[in-house]
């Protein structure tokens, strides 16, 4: 940054670029280092390789209970648990259970924190809350995860593949400090997992003492850039950061898209603001660098196939099936261009239409008596 270069580590070996005015908006993804056994069997939800990661998982449990259903061997019981009851955690949590449906799969959420949801609106909360005890989610807060280890009891079906056997995992769960609810759990627990996702404890994205962690860019304990309410960063006028990656005030702002969105626009006022400068010459003609102030327009949120809740800055609250199509509608409108927008609907209506339909069809489907 001092000599504005960028060094950039790529496979066929390092790359210098020069800059006039550079933006970091690199991200956050989710860690699990603190927590041991947890990177070798947890699946972080945060990349879109990530996702289809989990695809390729939920096919393997498909697979497996398909097989189960359709003979007379008891099998093994199936568990999922999620990690964080933030938005994607519930969000997840309540897609999985649309997904692999409540009659065979126990899908639990674990947070650490008092209730979840804690950082969104209260309508949205409830609704939330209310979705997660109507699909059978067992919620459990107060909660922290302080081991992940191996599960082989020796008793695994002989339908289950090697893959589901290898992620396989036993969760040791702790009380936090904080007060208990009364969840009917003990205070230590145990709970054998079939698929374990994290969606809690992200960092900065880049590998462990690189990228912008291994530069000379001031950072918070989290390893978040530290910028002026104009953000661009002390001593580094033309150095800018936005996003997961960035904190501009003492309290951070949410990690959500519409926080980085809004940093954009304010962000490249001010670069072409510096540059405008520098290349002008005259401070006087110079444009003045606007600070940046989040304007919250709302939340939406997915609980579900055909599930959704929205609060607006209007004072709009809406959930359920109308506030589902609500929101693909809305996301489609933000998308950049109108094609990618018309895609977004199209693509997302009929996945919405199929999932539906496929979810109706497990649900009439009956197991195979043999004889």
């Amino acid at each position: 940054a001092n000599n504005n270069q960028v060094v950039i580590n790529r496979s066929s070996g390092i790359e210098t670029l020069n800059y006039d005015a550079l933006i970091i908006a690199t991200g956050a993804e989710v860690s699990c280092d603190a927590v041991p056994g947890a990177s070798q069997f947890a699946l972080p939800f945060y990349t879109v390789e990530q996702c289809f990661e989990l695809k390729r998982r939920l096919s393997l449990i498909d697979n497996y209970l398909e097989e189960v259903r359709a003979s007379s061997e008891l099998g093994q019981s199936t568990n999922v648990v999620v990690v964080g009851g933030g938005y994607s955690g519930v969000e997840l949590a309540l897609n999985l259970v649309d997904r692999l449906g409540s009659n065979d799969v126990q899908v639990t959420l674990v947070h650490r924190g008092k209730q979840v949801l804690e950082y969104a609106t209260e309508h949205n909360r409830n609704a939330g809350m209310e979705r997660l005890k109507s699909a059978g989610v067992n919620v459990m807060t107060s909660t922290s995860v302080a081991e992940v280890s191996s599960w082989d009891d020796g008793a695994h079906s002989d339908n289950m593949s090697e893959t589901l056997r290898k992620q396989l995992c036993t969760v040791k769960l702790t009380a936090t400090n904080e007060s208990i609810e009364d969840e009917g759990e003990p205070e230590n627990t145990q709970l054998a997992t079939t698929l374990l996702l994290w969606t809690a404890g992200s960092t900065p994205t880049s590998i462990r003492n690189a990228g912008i962690r291994n530069s000379v860019l001031p950072r918070d304990a989290m390893g978040r850039i530290l910028t002026s309410p104009t953000l661009n960063v002390a001593n580094y006028p033309n150095v800018f950061a936005i996003g997961d990656c960035s904190r501009p005030k003492k309290v951070p702002y949410p990690g959500t898209a519409q926080v980085a969105m809004q940093m954009a626009t304010v962000a490249s006022w001010n670069i072409y603001a510096t540059l405008s400068k520098k290349y002008s010459g005259r401070e006087q003609d110079s444009l003045k660098l606007l600070p940046f102030s989040y304007l919250n327009l709302g939340e939406m949120m997915t609980l579900g196939t055909n599930d959704a809740t929205i609060s607006t800055l209007g004072g709009i609250e809406l959930s359920g099936p109308a506030a589902s199509w609500l929101r693909r509608l809305v996301y489609a409108v933000r998308m950049p261009t109108p094609g990618q927008g018309l895609f977004a609907a199209v693509d997302g209506s009929s996945r919405k239409i199929a999932r539906g339909a496929l979810r109706n069809a497990r649900r009439k489907s009956k197991p195979v008596d043999w004889k």
